[in-house]
């Protein structure tokens, strides 16, 4: 299992392994456990690494993550064969019916457009909020009328204005791709620990995304990501990459109980599994905070 820490690289220096420690060559020497390393964030083109420091950190279960020369993340890391019945539950994943995918996808969109809801709720928009909770409460198998998108476009008009796009530069999306890919690695790492493969998706198809499964299954869990961008303080907003980190500590109630993000999204992978599998009937619902 990966440790709980998340440590970000964002200047010129070396990384190795040695004796069971990440080192860290540069002005001075540092040194981090493997173990303790929950994700490493490489935003530096300038940061050389080892392969063997690689394999250590894969094999003990950490995510790395690579950004671009604009410190967006561009590549994520994840292990691969992390459960011992991994076969068995790729050939299952492979078999997983329709139906019960298309209910999945339903409870799936249900609970986020449930979250985004509460979320304008706690920034006083009222009449949205009730637009959203509708939305919520009528959403079917699947998803067919499309009532994830509906819901995305008044939501993010209400937190952003009325000019704001998902496809605009701005602040705002840069700050939403970086958060949203940090919880992806999350999803990522736990599909795999599981047994899965997280380019086989419920919804999500494209074939030149390797996180297809990973991408369905954190959706009840962005609007964190979204919470902490309005939340964050003006003077944060230069350096948001690292305040954004926040949400790797953050806390979500899930099944009556908090826990750690981490541990939250475990528990709720389980349960989603569970269900496709047809153990169980209802999918755990959260309260992101």
């Amino acid at each position: 299992m990966a440790g709980f820490r998340t440590i970000v690289i964002n200047k010129r220096c070396k990384l190795e392994s040695q004796l069971g420690a990440m080192v860290i060559r540069s002005e001075k020497e540092e040194r981090i456990h493997i173990a303790e390393i929950e994700t490493l964030i490489i935003e530096s083109s300038a940061v050389a690494l080892t392969s063997a420091l690689i394999v250590d950190l894969t094999e003990s279960g950490a995510n790395i993550i690579f950004c671009d020369r604009k410190h967006l993340p561009t590549a994520v890391f994840t292990p691969i064969h992390a459960h011992f019945n991994s076969a068995k539950n790729i050939k299952e994943q492979i078999a997983w019916s329709d139906e019960r995918k298309a209910q999945c996808w339903g409870l799936i969109i249900k609970e986020k457009i449930r979250q985004q809801a509460l979320h304008l709720l706690t920034c006083n928009y009222h009449d949205e909020n009730a637009l959203l909770t509708n939305y919520a409460n009528n959403v079917n198998d699947g998803d067919t009328e499309n009532l994830e998108a509906r819901a995305a476009a008044v939501y993010f008009r209400a937190l952003f204005g009325n000019s704001f796009n998902r496809n605009n530069a701005c602040f705002e999306n840069d700050a939403l791709n970086y958060g949203y890919t940090l919880i992806m690695a999350v999803f990522a790492r736990e599909i795999s620990a599981c047994g899965y493969i997280t380019e086989l998706g419920i919804w999500h198809r494209n074939v030149e995304n390797a996180f297809n499964l990973a991408s369905d299954l954190m959706e009840p869990f962005r609007p964190a990501v979204d919470r902490c961008i309005v939340t964050m303080p003006e003077n944060e907003k230069l350096n948001f990459k690292r305040y954004m980190l926040s949400i790797m500590y953050s806390k979500v109630k899930i099944n009556g109980e908090w826990q750690s993000f981490v541990s939250a999204a475990r528990i709720y992978l389980h349960r989603v599994f569970r269900f496709i599998k047809a153990e169980v009937d209802e999918i755990f619902t959260l309260e992101v905070g």
